[in-house]
């Protein structure tokens, strides 16, 4: 884990970050300009664009960039997709979680609606974005980066009379015939990428995901996946379930801006705890239903769905809750196998890293500022989107380090060139040899204005304490030559 943890931290270097957005643009000045913008904006994605891009020339050749119409913003997202694969080459097993994300800015005026984004609620206006994130499936729990992402809009929220914006999206690929084709289409392009360098993953959702015709389209193409049953969901089994007995599982904490306000009553916010699970499992068999087409959108025809289908099934019930808490109870419908208690739990385990990409969201908007952008045009917005991805990525890497192995020694995060620097310019941190990862990222982040009383850091102030350890590095390996 320790090496996982060394080969990580040198993907974040600003030197390997120019490969994450090494896009052929068509033309090399303009690849070269993606290039340098990606990685300054890596650097400091909290910061505006001005000050980012601190002199004029760097300025205007950023806006060039994100303002040319010959710039395509999928070649940027599959610039990055590639090093992402390239990077799940070297772990054995290789989860890909599938979500959808809210992506909003605020509306003064009823006529200031951004060129080409709808309205979403009450003083707010924007689109969604649904993204595919490789994750490792086994030891380090470790995003490798994003293989698909998807904006699109509802196609209810566009005017009948307003075909420009209809056919502007429907070009963009973000205006299906049935939304449910976002899941089938994550799913194709992260097997794309990850078939070609010769990985088979493990595919992970959530309810939305409950799809008889996705669940029977991923079975038919041989896909491997673990995905959340809808509580109501029809589901046949010969005798009862096998109890494979109660076990301890660490639940992620749900914080309350992480979700709707349309949902809150439905899902509340809930602490990090210690949860005592009763784990069954056992194989189950799922009708296709009566609903027909409309019901079930799918990559075939309705009647070319099988008319049921047969997965593992692993359930996982909430024993004792905390008092007022609802208990956690949780149908993941799976081709893995789960018929013993270690294989069961795996499972669970599995599913339970689905949290990491709300965690990559959280990233994108509150540590890339994504949604405080000024892009005024819609095809300028999704450029910009793809150059923060890889920034978005590199900073939910940055805080896995600190989260997985906080107790591991500092020689596994940094070179002995930054410590010595760290220890220097934050002797109140009196970081000896002995030093964790831990203690190393507190520090980090005293660089970067955390005060101790205010908790655990932040985005980005422990991105900006990175980026000035950094700084201060190369300065030191300049003057040591």
């Amino acid at each position: 884990m320790q090496d996982d943890t060394l080969k990580a931290r040198g993907w974040i270097e600003s030197k390997a970050m120019r490969a994450e957005f090494d896009a052929d643009l068509g033309d090399a000045r303009r690849t070269q300009r993606a290039r340098r913008a990606g990685v300054a904006v890596s650097m400091a994605p909290g910061l505006s664009f001005p000050k980012i891009f601190a002199d004029e020339a760097s300025l205007e050749g950023f806006y060039r960039l994100v303002e040319n119409d010959d710039v395509s913003w999928r070649e940027l997202v599959g610039a990055h997709a590639t090093q992402a694969a390239q990077r799940a080459k070297s772990f054995q097993d290789i989860l890909v979680v599938h979500d959808t994300t809210e992506v909003s800015f605020r509306t003064y005026w009823p006529d200031q609606i951004r060129d080409g984004l709808c309205a979403l609620s009450k003083g707010r206006h924007g689109l969604y974005v649904h993204a595919s994130l490789a994750v490792t499936g086994d030891g380090t729990v470790l995003p490798l980066g994003i293989l698909n992402a998807q904006p699109f809009v509802h196609a209810s929220d566009i005017a009948p009379d307003d075909t420009e914006k209809r056919q502007f999206w429907l070009d963009e690929g973000g205006l299906f015939e049935s939304e449910a084709e976002r899941w089938f289409q994550g799913v194709d392009e992260s097997e794309q990428w990850l078939r070609s360098v010769g990985v088979r993953p493990i595919h992970v959702m959530d309810r939305e995901g409950d799809s008889f015709g996705l669940l029977a389209w991923l079975l038919n193409e041989n896909n491997r996946f673990v995905v959340r049953g809808q509580a109501f969901r029809k589901l046949q089994h010969d005798g009862p379930l096998q109890d494979l007995g109660v076990v301890a599982v660490q639940l992620g904490e749900v914080r309350p801006n992480t979700v709707p306000k349309k949902d809150q009553k439905a899902h509340p916010p809930r602490r990090s705890r210690i949860a005592r699970l009763t784990i069954r499992s056992g194989v189950v068999s799922i009708p296709r239903g009566k609903g027909g087409p409309r019901a079930c959108w799918a990559a075939t025809t309705w009647e070319n769905l099988p008319r049921a289908i047969q997965l593992n099934l692993v359930e996982a019930v909430e024993t004792d809750p905390p008092p007022g808490e609802k208990p956690v109870r949780w149908l993941l419908l799976t081709t893995e196998p789960a018929e013993t208690a270690e294989q069961a739990l795996r499972v669970v385990d599995i599913y339970r890293r689905r949290w990491l990409i709300e965690e990559y969201f959280k990233a994108l908007k509150s540590g890339c500022l994504l949604e405080q952008r000024q892009a005024e045009t819609t095809p300028v917005l999704l450029r910009v989107l793809a150059l923060l991805l890889p920034a978005a990525w590199r900073l939910l890497l940055l805080r896995r380090l600190a989260d997985d192995q906080p107790d591991a020694s500092w020689r596994a995060l940094l070179t002995p060139l930054e410590f010595r620097v760290l220890r220097r310019v934050v002797p109140k941190a009196k970081l000896t040899e002995k030093a964790t990862i831990d203690q190393c990222l507190l520090a980090i982040a005293k660089l970067g204005g955390h005060l101790p009383r205010n908790g655990r850091p932040g985005w980005q102030t422990l991105y900006t304490g990175w980026r000035r350890l950094e700084d201060l590095a190369e300065g030191a390996r300049l003057v040591l030559r």
